[in-house]
């Protein structure tokens, strides 16, 4: 494959591509298939000293882009995962393709991912903006000292459940000077272990036989979901707060709903009370105010790659008309709030985002329009076979 790669330096439209990509200019490249971006985006990945993440239509095209990127460059890059919204009352919720998401962003905005792959449908979903995460997850280190209460409360606080011995993500346990913790930032779960406030040492284990299998000095805490109650701008009390003043908006309408009323004031008693509510989803908007997306993750001086952007746009609008009859009879149920729908990203919003950003179009054929805030400076007509 590598003769493959270096072969592209060799056409002149890749090496104007290669020179200004590295410069941040942003450009668009014509007469390209599937196979050939994949071709394209390796060679660039290998030759351009900057992150680069790749946006394709869907979660299909981002599996076929995957594995033929493994046969390009050895290594598997991974595809952020989509999610469900948890808009229904549930009594439980997996949370496992948010706990894939939640690591997934946290190394792009740590700068750790130096190739990613996109899907629409998971860029443009709403989620938690990056200074929440960054600022909810948490390191600990052997050396430091930690006050064992401190950071029981802190992993409460970050969505984590306490119980008598750590099975899955999201859990932890406490035994005298051990705690044991199963962040989503890693495969297994480490167990701490501390003399007096100081942690002494500190290692993976096997949850099944409780063994450790490897020692470790510092291990990355993320918060168990996307969507967590506690990090509303004022805690759980704001939030409260925020639900007080809508219901009290519903009952001063003329034409009540009474429905949304009851949900409102059930999930509002859930968080009075210290209660679990796994429909915490129906109030993102209010929890995290600043409208964020997977694009806010990338880094200022990543490389974006719109792989058929024609095809991308019609996805956009045909996934906001998707979204919006599903909430349809969420809001004719009292479910959610109209007010707090706002779950994902249009895409003038998302070309708005590009601003700044350098971008790489490849296309099949040449596009009529491309996005007015981040224009391509050059034109590269390509012939594949």
């Amino acid at each position: 494959m590598e003769k493959l790669l270096s072969f592209l330096n060799q056409i002149p439209e890749y090496a104007l591509l290669r020179k200004s990509t590295a410069i941040g200019t942003s450009s668009a490249v014509t007469g390209v298939g599937q196979i050939n971006r994949s071709h394209l985006i390796a060679a660039l990945h290998r030759d351009v000293d900057r992150p680069m993440v790749v946006l394709v239509q869907d979660d299909m095209a981002a599996k076929r882009l995957q594995e033929e990127l493994k046969a390009f460059t050895g290594h598997t890059v991974p595809v952020l995962p989509t999610r469900e919204l948890t808009l229904y009352d549930t009594a439980v919720v997996s949370r496992g393709w948010e706990q894939k998401r939640l690591r997934q962003l946290f190394d792009l905005a740590s700068g750790t991912t130096l190739l990613q792959i996109m899907s629409w449908e998971a860029m443009s979903q709403r989620t938690m903006p990056p200074k929440v995460l960054l600022k909810a997850a948490f390191t600990l280190a052997v050396g430091q000292e930690y006050r064992m209460e401190q950071l029981l409360e802190r992993l409460s606080g970050a969505g984590y459940t306490r119980c008598g011995m750590v099975e899955g993500p999201g859990q932890f346990a406490v035994r005298g000077g051990i705690l044991d913790v199963y962040s989503p930032a890693a495969d297994r779960p480490f167990r701490a272990e501390f003399f007096g406030d100081e942690l002494d040492t500190m290692g993976y284990f096997d949850p099944d036989t409780q063994r450790r299998t490897e020692n470790v000095d510092e291990v990355v805490i993320l918060p168990v979901g996307e969507t967590q109650p506690q990090l509303h701008p004022g805690g759980i009390t704001g939030l409260c707060k925020d639900l007080q003043n809508m219901i009290a908006r519903q009952r001063r309408r003329k034409n009540l709903n009474e429905p949304l009323i009851k949900t409102l004031e059930r999930d509002l008693e859930k968080y009075e009370n210290g209660m679990s509510n796994p429909a915490s989803d129906r109030y993102m908007s209010l929890i995290y105010p600043e409208m964020a997306t997977a694009l806010d993750y990338v880094p200022g001086d990543a490389v974006v790659i719109l792989c058929d952007q024609g095809t991308l746009h019609r996805t956009a609008r045909t996934r906001t008309e998707e979204v919006g009859m599903q909430l349809d009879s969420l809001l004719q149920g009292g479910l959610v709030a109209g007010e707090l729908c706002d779950y994902v990203c249009q895409w003038e919003d998302f070309c708005a985002g590009l601003t700044g950003r350098t971008a790489v179009y490849l296309d099949s054929f040449a596009g009529t329009t491309y996005p007015e805030e981040n224009p391509p400076k050059q034109l590269l007509p390509m012939t594949a076979k």
